[in-house]
């Protein structure tokens, strides 16, 4: 090695390189997937199911009632229940205008979501008003240029908090009824992170979402606010997006949207979604969603440890031309050793040796050049992508390391195997009187 110090170096700096590239591409893999299912995992909603009411009227027995969630909550491995109801929206302030819905969470439920203030909804506004998600601010538009508020105010919701909104309920009613609601502040679904009024290198109120979850882009009040103002806004006792029968009558029983339901493991969601299915409800939950994500990710992993391969590949015929390389120049001195008696295997371990130090040398280089590119990819995906401060796309886990250095040392001494089994078949008397 040290005869061909430049030859040495290159073989060297090959298989950094592909190590870099094998460990920095399937990293990227694994971080999007850690990301993804973290967010998911920690919002709660892996072990929530969405059961969905029956609103046209055919089926009573699935229409969702106060009395349904009692039933629902007293299922095996269920270890909660509430009901939600969405009346659909249409919220002005300003220039700018939502439309979407407006969602009815019972009182006990909404007091234990928590603001990004660090207050709950219904202690800020006794019940009264609404919360956003932390990326609402990206739904309200102005009509005229499509523009967001949040894209040209440059200010997340949050800024906005305290102030009234202009609200209509249902869609395409010119005659319908306008009720201010108040904006209470934002939910801390642990997806967004806003920049502090105080904080001089950032815009007050900017938010940068790292991942969707629902509750991010939904806004929420109190379920007995929410009828209130429902009652307060009704034509001929009739509230919005509520069932009729056959004679166009209302129900007795208020029947809700749906109804989330917890599961107290989620080994049992499964089997919990089945259930609710063979009643013949129609259903939706997180983790149908998460092992959907985590097929199509195991996918590109395996795509992006294909093209990181190929670049080892290359290095490995580096290695193994080295070796081929140093063994003709050494033709003489093989001969030499074998004249004086070598063993044969400890004549292929030398040049193997020689094989696995450059491997392990690029290897260890490879992958400590690795967690400089890792750092590199987090700074420009957060800054690309407006992703959270923080947010880790990239992640090598130490596995993934190890497995970088040690498959550089395998892959290095079978690159080197066949120049060391050639060089052990030269006979002694060729090898001294070759030039």
């Amino acid at each position: 090695m040290k005869r061909r110090k430049i030859r040495t170096f290159l073989t060297v700096l090959g298989v950094m390189i592909g190590v870099i590239s094998v460990v920095a591409l399937m990293s990227v893999g694994l971080g999007v997937k850690k990301e993804m299912i973290d967010s998911v995992v920690d919002s709660g909603s892996v072990n929530q199911i969405k059961v969905y009411s029956e609103t046209g009227g055919k089926h009573k027995d699935r229409m969702i009632t106060d009395k349904t969630i009692e039933t629902f909550s007293k299922f095996s491995n269920v270890s909660g229940c509430y009901s939600v109801y969405e009346v659909p929206v249409t919220m002005k302030y300003g220039e700018y205008e939502y439309y979407g819905n407006l969602v009815g969470v019972p009182g006990d439920e909404l007091s234990t979501w928590k603001l990004i203030n660090g207050e709950n909804v219904i202690k800020d506004s006794d019940g009264k008003g609404f919360a956003a998600g932390s990326s609402v601010g990206k739904l309200f538009f102005n009509p005229n240029t499509y523009t967001s508020f949040e894209k040209k105010e440059k200010k997340g919701i949050g800024s906005l908090t305290g102030r009234r909104f202009d609200t209509v309920f249902g869609w395409g009613d010119e005659n319908a009824k306008t009720v201010k609601l108040k904006l209470t502040g934002v939910l801390a679904d642990g997806s967004a992170d806003i920049a502090s009024d105080d904080d001089s290198d950032n815009t007050e109120g900017e938010v940068y979402t790292s991942t969707y979850s629902e509750k991010s882009q939904t806004i929420y009040c109190d379920m007995d606010y929410l009828k209130s103002l429902l009652k307060r806004v009704s034509v001929d006792g009739k509230l919005e997006g509520q069932p009729v029968d056959g004679n166009g009558n209302s129900y007795r029983e208020f029947i809700y949207t749906a109804a989330i339901v917890t599961v107290d493991d989620t080994n049992n969601v499964d089997a919990i979604v089945k259930k609710f299915q063979d009643m013949g409800y129609q259903t939706e939950n997180a983790k149908e969603y998460l092992d959907t994500i985590q097929k199509y990710l195991k996918m590109i992993q395996l795509l992006l440890g294909g093209i990181g391969t190929i670049a080892l590949v290359v290095a490995v015929i580096g290695i193994s031309n080295t070796m081929t390389t140093s063994v003709f120049d050494r033709v003489n001195e093989i001969g030499i050793l074998k004249v004086l008696g070598c063993d044969i295997d400890e004549l292929r371990l030398l040049f193997l040796a020689e094989a696995a130090i450059i491997g392990a040398a690029g290897g260890v280089l490879g992958v400590g050049c690795s967690y400089g590119v890792k750092v590199i990819i987090d700074k420009c995906a957060v800054s690309m992508f407006h992703l959270a401060k923080g947010t880790n796309i990239s992640y090598i886990p130490w596995w993934l390391a190890l497995a970088g250095m040690m498959g550089s040392v395998v892959l290095g001494v079978a690159a080197g195997y066949f120049p060391a089994r050639w060089a052990t078949k030269l006979r002694p008397i060729d090898a001294v009187t070759r030039r």
